[in-house]
């Protein structure tokens, strides 16, 4: 009996932690103007189309290690197949988290460019200190 009551109570507990944090994340979402909603709405009202040029990075492994280039080919692709995060890395040293212009993964999109120059078209935006870019076209550059 006592084992039911304890279990009761953990699971109790559980639930209880779930429902205010799915509360705060509702909360949360409602103050976040301009976002549009993760169903093809637009990002803020400053976002334009724009082209990038740079490498196709898996974020894991670059922001926590500095990983790129064509010796990191291989792993990049592991990680971006696992659907880790896959970035832009621009000319320019900035660094784009990239996603589709409908707001889902772009991890498919750009696998086949791991650690390669592209040239990406899309939407740009900043949000929280972070760009983004909306992919809506992908070209590779010429290899050098």
């Amino acid at each position: 009996m006592r084992k039911i009551r304890i279990a009761t109570f953990v699971l109790a507990a559980i639930l209880a932690t779930s429902a205010m944090t799915q509360a705060q994340d509702m909360k949360d979402m409602k103050g976040m103007k301009g976002m549009g909603d993760m169903h093809g709405m637009s990002m803020t009202s400053k976002a334009k189309m724009t082209t990038i040029q740079g490498e196709v990075v898996d974020l894991a492994c670059y922001l926590t290690k500095g990983e790129h280039g064509k010796s990191h080919e291989e792993c990049a692709k592991m990680c971006i197949n696992s659907g880790l995060p896959v970035g832009i890395l621009s000319k320019d040293g900035r660094v784009y988290l990239a996603i589709t212009a409908n707001h889902k993964s772009a991890n498919s999109l750009l696998v086949p460019y791991a650690a390669k120059e592209v040239k990406v078209t899309g939407t740009v935006d900043k949000r929280g200190g972070m760009d983004i870019v909306a992919v809506d076209r992908v070209e590779p550059l010429a290899s050098k």
